[in-house]
């Protein structure tokens, strides 16, 4: 038997991103040296470093209780780590036992997180945008099911990132999990930050984000209360606390059924040098969903080492609170809606072939085609036509050069945006390279300049250039029909989270740093720095004409700035935890509809969303029907309608007029992210799960 302290401090590494502590793990992964270890973390199991020390533990006890003849000498139970590796064993305290594999199973005298079950399968709770979630060590029924759609006939061709294509047979999966498929996910560096992805865990791109700062342990639910609005001293600056608002427990992570072996696992490994792994550490957004971890995590499961077990509302409830009860085995919940709002099974298609989280996905503007992004370092585009029954997939495969040959790169891809026309799509990966394919899955360019994750991409109006951002701190402006570098900027002082342009030549981007910077291509300064936010700034986006600029982050604020004026116009306070992402109506002057009011919606991990009339700073709507943290929201193209997916694994679609919600679909999997096709008829979402779902929204 051996080992090195590479494994170790990989182990340990894991262990410090599933428990929600990003920052921690960012921190050690470059000290440690995460990044130069031959460790395919895609091949690691979540919670392995807390099952070696369950097995560990496990000898302890036997080789304490029994005596050199083989008879158990003095019974030890409930042996607790520090017990082990004291010079004496301590009379444990007794423990109530159940039968095995009961999800009643409680054990009295440890805490929540403590010793477990051996033969459970360690569940991981995911919130987005705070980096992996935590670890629950509660049991899912052999069997159980979160999903039943299965399509059928998939076909699906991939092509790696040298542009060859390849057959792949295994386009087709089952909805139904298999016993005991619990799903790790591990935002930003491992896949998430979540966009916190979130880094969902690692600062990685908008994946966030890791999503940063929740703390370890069950989330309880609360009620910010109203506030009334105040205004601050400077009269041009207004800051509104419009209230009401609640936080509900985090839901398990689905099983994702999407490998046999059961427990898909995030292909992504910590990044290079400065990502060192921690792409939500980093600040990055989960991609736009990174995916955090949370320890005790409530949701109809049973944590077998907590004293007591607690139970969130099902989780198809559409509720903003939650309940204490006892726990129960995962099944699939009718959601407590209206039926007639309900989106039925027949309008939607599941879509399976991916093998890790999907972070993020997005319509062609000119096709129904939807490209989705994933941990398993590929991105896929998907025939969503009405010709096409079988949606068919193209696998585009995300390679990296090693010894002279091409192998996969195993780092998640981030972010993903279609050009104007619909002909090329761009990628955005962990491995910090960004890629331009056409539609037919061919790889066009490869573009290689960031020194570790990309966390954002964006095209220009004119499809000319592309704007990405990444954990090196630095913006780049490239050109697509070259893939150079036309210009590179260096002026955050920390990892850049995401970019938006405001003309085909200007753009903002923001950063865990705090700041805010407008710059121009030629130019070598920023034009504009606004600073004001008192931590991580994880979206920013330009209203449809270019004249404000809005922004959100994990101080709980949303803050309208213009080019006219160093501080905020509003700074925008209702949230009570923090807002992961913002989105502008179509609407108003300049756009296809003139005569509607603009309008913006944030999304918050306090499980709402909220609706803001900007002109006057004030609250419009406040959506409160998700359960779990809000990762993504969009608009419908005639701005009548807002899309929200959240980690409670529903998509709810909203009249914004009314704020009254109109229709809602459970999937299998947390939503990382949302989008409308162009006619408006098609919502489509991506799941920590693995799967890519499409709502066909005509006639209802």
């Amino acid at each position: 038997m051996s080992f090195s302290s590479d494994e170790v401090n990989f182990l340990v590494y894991r262990y410090l991103q599933e428990s929600g502590f990003l920052h921690s793990a960012y921190v050690f992964g470059i000290e440690s040296h995460i990044s130069q270890s031959n460790i395919n973390g895609a091949l690691v199991p979540p919670a392995a470093l807390l099952t070696i020390l369950q097995k560990g533990l496990l000898y302890t006890e036997v080789e304490w209780s029994v005596g050199e003849d083989g008879e158990v000498a003095r019974p030890i139970e409930g042996l607790s780590l520090i017990d082990a590796v004291m010079p004496e064993v301590k009379t444990p305290k007794a423990i109530v036992k159940t039968e095995p594999g009961k999800p009643g199973a409680v054990d009295s005298s440890a805490t929540a997180g403590g010793n477990q079950n051996n033969n459970a399968k360690p569940e991981i709770k995911i919130e987005p945008g705070t980096g992996v979630g935590g670890l629950a060590g509660g049991n899912k029924t052999a069997g159980s099911t979160t999903g039943t759609s299965t399509p059928t006939d998939q076909s699906a061709s991939e092509v790696d990132s040298s542009g060859n294509p390849a057959n792949n047979t295994g386009g087709t999966y089952a909805g139904n999990n298999g016993a005991g498929g619990n799903q790790a996910s591990t935002g930003g560096a491992n896949s998430t930050s979540t966009p916190a992805g979130g880094d969902s865990t690692a600062p990685g791109a908008n994946q966030k984000k890791s999503q940063n700062s929740n703390e370890a342990g069950s989330s309880s639910s609360g009620n910010a209360g109203n506030a009334n609005a105040t205004s601050t001293d400077d009269a041009a600056s207004s800051t509104s606390t419009n209230g009401n608002s609640s936080t509900s427990s985090s839901v398990e992570q689905p099983s994702s059924g999407l490998t046999p072996s059961g427990g898909t696992v995030s292909t992504s490994n910590p990044d290079a040098a400065a990502s060192g792994g921690a792409s939500t550490a980093a600040g990055a957004k989960a991609p736009s969903g990174a995916v955090t971890i949370r320890v005790g995590a409530q949701g109809n499961n049973v944590q077998s080492g907590s004293s007591t077990a607690q139970n969130s509302a099902p989780s198809g409830t559409i509720s903003s609170s939650t309940s204490g009860g006892a726990g129960t085995p995962a099944a699939l919940v009718p959601m407590d809606i209206d039926e007639s709002i309900e989106i039925p099974e027949s309008k939607a298609r599941v879509l399976r072939g991916h093998e890790s989280e999907v972070f993020i996905c997005a319509w062609n503007p000119s096709r129904d085609l939807l490209a989705s992004g994933s941990g398993d370092s590929t991105a896929r585009i998907w025939d969503m036509s009405d010709a096409n029954t079988n949606s068919n997939q193209l696998v585009l495969r995300h390679c990296i050069q090693k010894g002279g040959a091409e192998v996969p790169s195993n780092k998640d891809v981030t972010s993903l945006d279609w050009n104007c026309d619909g002909s090329l799509l761009a990628t955005g990966s962990y491995d910090g390279y960004a890629r331009i394919w056409k539609t037919d899955g061919r790889l066009a360019s490869t573009l290689g300049q960031h020194k570790g994750p990309i966390f954002a991409l964006k095209w220009n109006k004119c499809g000319n250039y592309i704007l990405s951002a990444g954990v090196d701190k630095t913006t780049i402006i490239w050109d697509a029909s070259t893939g150079q570098c036309t210009q590179q900027f260096a002026f955050h002082s920390a990892p850049a989270l995401d970019v938006d342009w405001q003309t085909n030549q200007a753009f903002a981007s923001c950063s865990t740093d705090q700041r805010i910077h407008v710059c121009r291509l030629g130019v070598n300064e920023p034009i504009k720095t606004f600073k004001g936010h008192t931590n991580e700034v994880n979206a920013i986006k330009w209203c449809p004409q270019g004249q404000l600029l809005a922004s959100c982050s994990d101080d709980m604020t949303l803050k309208i700035w213009s080019m006219n004026r160093d501080r905020c116009c509003h700074d925008l306070q209702a949230h009570s935890k923090e807002i992961y992402t913002i989105k502008w109506s179509p609407t108003g002057p300049g756009t296809n509809n003139p005569n509607t009011n603009l309008i913006l919606a944030s999304a918050s991990f306090d499980s709402t969303v909220r609706l803001w009339d900007v002109e006057r700073g004030s609250c419009i709507h406040t959506l409160t029907k998700h359960t779990e943290p809000v990762y993504s929201v969009a608009f419908s193209p005639d701005g009548k309608h807002l899309a929200s997916g959240s980690f409670d694994k529903c998509v709810h679609i909203w009249s914004t007029q009314t704020g009254q919600l109109v229709h809602s679909y459970k999937g299998t999997g947390g939503i990382f992210e949302v989008c409308w096709n162009s006619k408006g008829t098609k919502v489509g979402a991506s799941a920590s799960d693995g799967s890519v779902f499409v709502l066909d929204l005509r006639k209802f």
